[in-house]
């Protein structure tokens, strides 16, 4: 999975990010979700556009049409693209560009807009079994569970009572967090397995981190450096 798009390449969240993880063939394109103060769903991964953008301010007090005239200018290779390029993905840019490749759409919410999302995942024609959304907040996952019944939610980093709350709710992951997979033994992999949820860790970013998180059953993998096709693709994490 590509963390924020392509990060190597172009800007996380960036239009030429997704565009690249797609053409590298990237099984998923993670993004996070903002909503516009006028009620758009834009892609970035702060709440503010101060550390990415030519601007200062928080996404939610903020217009699409003002967020439109903002520009990316921190990343990598920004020279290599047209200036509209660099604008803020919409969330709907988005989902068109994995459509165009045939990778996943890993959604991460930042803001409880779970309806609003599989509404936008719809019109765009995916169906529910093909997207996944994740969050740290599992109230959040439970609103998007009643408005899209066959959606794969994904918990980051999940604690016990959650986890039993999701196994209850179906058709789910978690991740916990721990930076080295090597604190992570096969008896606990299997004993998230048994109770029917599937799990990752953090973004695994060379080849032996890879390596080590086949080793443990792990499901999916996000990453912010690798271009490779998944290797775990046979037990990727969706239905779609």
């Amino acid at each position: 999975m590509s963390h924020r798009g392509y990060t190597p390449m172009a800007p996380e969240n960036s239009l030429p990010g997704f565009a690249y993880a797609g053409l590298l063939g990237q099984w998923a394109i993670e993004t996070d979700v903002h909503l516009t103060r006028d009620g758009v769903l834009v892609c970035c991964h702060d709440e503010t556009v101060d550390a990415m953008y030519d601007g200062t301010g928080a996404i939610a007090d903020m217009t699409w049409a003002e967020l439109s005239r903002l520009r990316l200018r921190r990343g990598s290779r920004l020279d290599c693209f047209a200036e509209e390029e660099l604008r803020m993905p919409l969330f709907s840019d988005y989902l068109q560009i994995c459509r165009a490749f045939g990778s996943v759409p890993f959604i991460e919410l930042k803001v409880p807009v779970g309806e609003r999302v599989m509404d936008a995942v719809r019109q765009s024609g995916f169906a529910e079994s093909q997207v996944i959304v994740s969050t740290f907040h599992l109230s959040w996952l439970t609103q998007t569970r009643d408005a899209a019944p066959e959606v794969f939610l994904h918990h980051i980093f999940s604690d016990e009572p959650s986890m039993h709350r999701l196994a209850e709710l179906g058709n789910a992951g978690i991740s916990w967090n721990i930076r080295d997979p090597a604190d992570l033994t096969l008896a606990q992999v299997a004993d998230v397995h048994e109770m029917g949820l599937r799990m990752c860790l953090r973004a695994a970013d060379s080849w032996g981190t890879v390596t080590q998180m086949q080793h443990l059953g792990l499901d999916y993998v996000p990453t912010n450096t690798m271009h490779a096709a998944n290797p775990l693709s046979s037990s990727r994490a969706t239905t779609g």
